[in-house]
């Protein structure tokens, strides 16, 4: 019995919980794009970083609609512990660098206005490409796409 009022106690904080966690219930990957993007901040903040950008570019497809170039955004990232133990630090970023991203736009833009989702990162000047909920930073091949060659790992 003991075991069951603690269950029913509990059960409700447990399925809200996932809420926030859940990048594709608040991001759109349906909507996913290709954008170069030029660096105006990076706060290496608990518990997503933020990438404060203005898109330069958008090569592939069109974006979805209100995401236009010369626009400026912030991108949010995976959790802070996750990204530092890859090595991503306070400098990795830094205003001016210049890196090709793949972007999902919030499905909620009221609640999180002028926000997309960092999927992936191709960042030249560090030499890595970073993927969302990888365990790893990939290096860059001068000769290659190398965002391209990635992206099949975002989960």
């Amino acid at each position: 019995m003991y075991r069951l009022i603690t269950i029913a106690l509990f059960l409700p904080w447990s399925m809200s919980a996932p809420g926030h966690h859940n990048v594709i219930g608040v991001y759109d990957d349906q909507k996913r794009f290709t954008a170069e993007v030029e660096v105006r901040e990076f706060e290496l903040i608990n518990p997503h970083p933020l990438i404060l950008v203005e898109i330069v570019d958008i090569p592939d497809a069109p974006a979805p609609d209100g995401i236009e170039i010369a626009q400026t955004w912030t991108l949010e990232m995976d959790n802070l512990r996750e990204l530092t133990a890859l090595g991503i630090h306070s400098e990795t970023f830094i205003p001016g660098d210049r890196i090709l991203v793949a972007l999902d736009p919030s499905r909620h833009t009221r609640y999180r206005e002028n926000t997309l989702y960092l999927r992936a990162a191709e960042h030249r000047r560090e030499g890595f490409v970073y993927i969302h909920n990888v365990r790893q930073l990939f290096p860059t091949d001068a000769a290659e796409d190398n965002l391209s060659r990635h992206l099949h790992k975002i989960n």
